[in-house]
């Protein structure tokens, strides 16, 4: 059994074995603990946890912050899906631990998450954070932060978040004009699967991740209607003491986002040209036999340029897809079903920006005085 390091071997049987001393034992005898993982890095993070644990459990000293994100993220990761972890642990190893990883949970205070909020936000540059995702990085502290107090048992207050959500700036919708040359263009060209991928966007709003998983089988032109069952994603993995990342289908965002949603008519008849096997995606990758949602990206970028329209982000077409909606008279709950939010109030926030254009029809009907009549 050749030794690593750290008191971590590699086993004959390919697995990684890591030996901590106990301390929680009162034997003349040092007794020891065995744990075990995939990789080096898998045993040695294992290792640090459980002697933090046991630093904390017996000496009832304070954990600092980044000792609580990791123990946090390692007691949750059985139950998150891989791209939860994977965002969770990207926002503490970019954000959280270099910044404010040495302060002691109990120092964690609303007016410490501000300074934090503030620090990190001067950091970002030209490449400014929003205020979402403020939000959601100080909402990443306070988790960890009550994690480590329900385990602990740690007297202290949670801290609210300080960073409001109401008052962000939402980005603009791209201009009804380029919206009708994009259209133009893929009903041009439906008989390219990219361009029919994004025609199938176009008019449903399904996310990126759907459409990249979105098979010829998952499609009802009887019914009418697509079946939303899978998510396709690129994550981050663990690998030894590098990073690497791996593609994975997986369920959809949430159980909200397991849906069928129908298939309006303009597309329909598009959908019914060619017989295609029941496992083929909808979207062909060129080296394997799924198109990911970065590749996607790139080629929804080049279609733009051709359009000469300016660039913007593939998930601008799902709030585009919502606000029309509203705009023609669609029920909000309807919208959120078709969207797979779990909330219609998530539908109203996030998604359905009027335009202007829509709110001159509405003030126009104040052609005589309001309330004399």
């Amino acid at each position: 059994m050749p030794r690593h390091g750290n008191n971590i071997y590699k086993r004959k049987d390919g697995r990684w074995e890591g030996r901590v001393k106990r301390t929680d034992v009162g034997r003349d005898t040092p007794q020891y603990t065995s744990l075990y993982g995939k990789t080096y890095k898998e045993v040695k993070d294992k290792m640090e946890l459980f002697k933090l644990n046991q630093r904390i459990e017996t000496v009832g000293d304070c954990c600092n912050l980044a000792e609580a994100v990791n123990l946090w993220l390692s007691d949750h990761q059985s139950t998150w899906k891989p791209t939860t972890y994977a965002a969770y642990r990207q926002i503490a190893e970019k954000h959280i631990i270099p910044v404010i990883g040495t302060c002691p949970v109990k120092e964690i205070t609303e007016h410490k998450l501000e300074e934090f909020a503030s620090c990190i936000r001067h950091l970002s540059g030209e490449t400014a954070l929003s205020n979402r995702h403020l939000h959601q990085i100080c909402s990443v502290v306070i988790m960890a932060v009550k994690h480590a107090k329900r385990k602990f048992q740690y007297r202290m207050e949670i801290p609210e978040n300080p960073i409001s959500q109401k008052n962000s700036s939402r980005r603009m919708l791209p201009p009804l004009k380029d919206m009708a040359v994009l259209e133009k263009y893929l009903l041009a060209h439906a008989q390219d699967d990219t361009c029919l991928g994004i025609l199938i966007a176009f008019y449903t709003g399904l996310r990126i991740g759907e459409l990249c998983a979105l098979v010829w089988g998952d499609i009802d032109t009887d019914e009418e209607v697509i079946y939303i069952r899978r998510n396709l994603q690129r994550v981050k993995q663990g690998n030894g003491d590098l990073e690497s990342t791996s593609v994975i289908i997986q369920s959809p965002k949430t159980i909200h986002s397991d849906r069928v949603v129908p298939i309006p008519p303009i597309l329909l008849p598009l959908l019914k040209i060619e017989e295609h096997d029941s496992s083929e995606p909808i979207i062909k990758g060129k080296k394997n036999i799924w198109a990911e949602p970065r590749t996607l990206q790139y080629r929804f970028r080049r279609i733009l340029k051709e359009c000469g329209i300016e660039n913007f982000n593939f998930h601008m077409l799902r709030h585009a897809f919502a606000t029309k909606c509203i705009d023609q008279g669609f029920d909000v709950k309807a919208v959120s079903e078709i969207l797979g939010h779990s909330s219609v109030q998530i539908t109203l926030n996030l998604y359905v920006h009027s335009t202007i254009e829509h709110k001159k029809q509405l003030m126009k009907k104040f052609d005589v005085q309001m309330y004399n009549h």
